[in-house]
């Protein structure tokens, strides 16, 4: 009878270890079993929220082209430096103006004077082949050019968060959103 109870207690430790490893497994999966669907509706989650990142893409990257350009510096170009608007400079109708680090490159313009108002808005006045001269206001991000520039009560109309150039002969037009020039490209 002595030689029965070792393996009595061996058969129960045996079994009971057997039990005790299947609650184990069952609770592993179990928990597998969670974390493959929370896994899953994360990845749902993440889908979707990619999609709605990916409509939006396009809007921020036209933002992120304006913000790497470099904002003009009134000082540097008072001191006829203009490498910090050097670039193509276009309007919503197709015009466009050029400059380089020395100034207005664009064929037919030549600037003739260049001065700055209380308000921070450089004025350069340009000599045009054959035409009536015109000032070009430019004005940097984040200032409006005075409503004492404009008649009728009219105001600066333009996108203040970015760097601009006015042409004084398109100043009264009424569609003058369509003729401020905004940097396009840099040099």
């Amino acid at each position: 009878m002595k030689e029965k109870k070792p393996l009595v207690k061996l058969a129960l430790i045996v079994l009971l270890a057997m039990g005790l490893s299947a609650c184990s497994n069952q609770s592993s999966q179990t928990s597998t079993t969670k974390t493959s669907s929370q896994t899953s509706q994360t990845s749902s989650e993440t889908s979707s929220s990619s999609a709605a990142k990916t409509s939006s893409a396009s809007e921020v990257t036209s933002a992120q082209q304006q913000e790497s350009l470099p904002q003009i510096e009134t000082g540097a170009i008072l001191k006829a430096d203009y490498s910090s608007m050097a670039g193509t400079w276009t309007n919503a109708e197709g015009d466009s103006l050029t400059f380089n680090a020395q100034g207005l490159s664009t064929a037919g313009l030549t600037a003739s004077f260049l001065d700055i108002d209380q308000t921070g808005v450089l004025l350069l006045n340009v000599d045009k082949e054959g035409k009536a001269n015109m000032t070009l206001y430019i004005i940097p991000a984040n200032k409006a050019l005075d409503s004492s520039y404009f008649t009728n009560g009219a105001s600066d109309s333009s996108d203040i968060r970015k760097d601009r150039i006015i042409a004084s002969d398109t100043i009264h037009d009424s569609h003058l959103t369509d003729k401020v020039y905004y940097r396009r490209s840099a040099q």
